[in-house]
């Protein structure tokens, strides 16, 4: 029998690293009989398959096999793996824009009794997920960020990458962040590399250097022995870019190159139509923006997502406010300070962690809304 549990998870390993696409195992999986001598092996498929539904961006199935697979390790007594499962579910809510949720997982974990017989290592993975979370609600100086996780053998470099980072996001000394990101990537691995690289792209948007924001982004695109999903995030980035530089054909050129991903990747289409939401906006085409907001938002709920249905709704307010339809734009803004208070995000902050997904400053709206300036004095 043992055999048999050892080629399913074989089987899912290859699908995760290869070739990922349903599988009809998971209710097998799930209906293991569970004892002392299936707990371990069977939490180990629950994961394996948990990781091959993240890949396919059901996001949902994800979590409840990584829950699932969670509490038979805690039955097993297996604490790293526990660690594992809760930073994998704290990354998902992260990448969700959940921040509330991925400060309450993170934190009971270090309450547990697990917490004690972790490594040191596996502990400087919980500090590094944990202050991912604090710096994109800036809730905590950058000064004091990744401090904890920094001096790890496995987790310091990209801490170090994540400190200047988090001085970038908080407006920092950007020729500082420069010269620190630049030194880190020569002692980079290639996982470690592509952040420190899409930061350096992220500071040249910064900085308004769109060629050499295209070129980093090209530079990770061409980077050996990558998975097709993340050639095109980069590649939606590179269109991104493009319609920054004022040449919008091009933009929806690129972006249109990922559209056979988002047919098979709810995370790439949500990307995908967020940015070709953001071309048009910027193009001045707003009965398409609108179009792909509106298609943006539905992907947003199917994925429970957050951070790409607050850019969208508040979207929908820039393209009332562009129209004169002052009251349909508050109430789409009433609803984007709504969401950002969901992510745990000050309004004023919605784009400081994501400089590719602001919008252009001539779409004045959401400010004024903010400011409670005319002509939302009455709104706030």
């Amino acid at each position: 029998m043992s055999e048999i549990y050892v080629t399913i998870l074989t089987f899912l390993w290859c699908l995760v690293c290869h070739q990922p696409r349903p599988t009809t195992l998971a209710p097998a999986i799930f209906n293991i009989v569970e004892n002392s001598s299936t707990w371990t092996i069977k939490a180990a498929c629950l994961w394996h398959l948990g990781r091959l539904y993240d890949t396919l961006s059901q996001l949902a199935e994800a979590m409840k096999a990584f829950q699932a697979a969670e509490a038979l390790f805690l039955t097993a007594g297996n604490h790293e793996f526990i660690a594992h499962c809760v930073t994998t579910r704290a990354d998902t809510y992260k990448c969700q824009g959940r921040f509330v949720q991925v400060k309450q997982v993170l934190e009971d974990l270090q309450g547990s009794d697990s917490w004690k017989y972790l490594s040191k290592s596996t502990k400087a993975g919980v500090w590094y997920f944990l202050d991912k979370a604090r710096m994109h609600t800036l809730a905590v100086s950058a000064d004091k960020l990744f401090v904890k996780s920094i001096g790890d053998g496995l987790w310091g470099l990209r801490s170090q990458i994540g400190h200047w980072q988090a001085k970038l996001y908080s407006g920092g000394d950007i020729v500082q962040v420069k010269m620190h990101l630049e030194d880190l990537l020569q002692r980079a691995r290639t996982g470690d590399s592509k952040l420190a690289l899409f930061v350096l792209a992220e500071l040249a948007v910064c900085e308004d250097r769109l060629s050499d924001a295209m070129d980093i982004l090209q530079n990770i695109v061409e980077m050996p022995k990558q998975y097709p999903y993340f050639v095109d995030r980069y590649t939606i980035f590179k269109g991104v870019v493009a319609s920054k530089q004022g040449n919008y054909e091009l933009a929806r050129e690129l972006i249109h190159k990922t559209a056979e991903s988002a047919l098979r990747s709810t995370d790439i289409f949500i990307l995908r139509s967020y940015a070709s939401a953001r071309v048009e906006l910027t193009a001045e085409e707003y009965d398409r923006a609108e179009s792909y907001f509106i298609a943006t938002i539905e992907g947003c709920d199917v994925q429970s997502e957050l951070k790409f249905k607050t850019f969208s709704v508040r979207g929908l307010g820039e393209v009332a406010f562009a129209h004169g339809d002052f009251a349909l734009a508050a109430h789409h803004f009433v609803q984007t300070r709504s969401l950002c208070t969901e992510m745990g995000l000050p309004p004023r902050n919605l784009y400081s962690c994501y400089p590719f997904d602001a919008l252009p400053e001539r779409f004045e709206g959401w400010a004024l809304f903010l400011e409670g300036r005319s002509p939302f004095e009455m709104v706030m």
